[in-house]
């Protein structure tokens, strides 16, 4: 009984599979499980507390972001991980992008490139005293910024005229 490994089944059986040699193109939204065998260039969703499930087997490739609850990575993605319950990481693994988890299991030889958190600690971060500054589109954050210096432009001619 020492050293039996525990099998975890999350997600239920695979209904869906996106076929080895299929290049999909587009956002992909499901309940239940999928299977990718090919290329999928969009973001996977699945909706939180579904209990749903995303096998990314050896051959297939992801370019985008994937959020589903169960998720079990033997290939490639290049985009950020949001699993809210388990990511599973294989040794044959590679991402390109930050992973959220709420149970990680990695095992030896699969590739990150990016950063690893865990969901729990990132809500906290964000209720807490020092929340983390909203993403701004990028035209919003040149406004912001030109403000800022507006302000301090001001605030230095305030001071040469006072003194």
């Amino acid at each position: 009984m020492l050293n039996k490994k525990r099998k975890v089944s999350t997600g239920g059986t695979l209904e869906t599979m996106v076929g080895s040699g299929t290049t999909f193109k587009g956002d992909v939204t499901f309940e239940g499980g999928l299977r990718v065998d090919g290329t999928v260039e969009g973001t996977i969703t699945a909706p939180d507390g579904s209990g749903s499930r995303l096998v990314i087997t050896d051959n297939a490739e992801i370019r985008g972001e994937v959020q589903v609850p169960n998720v079990v990575i033997n290939g490639r993605v290049i985009g950020n991980v949001y699993a809210s319950e388990r990511l599973e990481l294989h040794a044959q693994s590679s991402v390109e992008g930050d992973l959220f988890y709420e149970v990680i299991q990695m095992e030896e030889g699969a590739g990150i490139t990016g950063t690893c958190s865990h969901i729990s600690a990132t809500k906290q971060k964000k209720s807490g005293p020092a929340a983390p500054a909203q993403h701004k589109p990028a035209g919003e954050a040149e406004a912001s910024e030109k403000t800022a210096g507006s302000a301090a432009a001001e605030v230095a001619q305030a001071g040469t005229k006072t003194g």
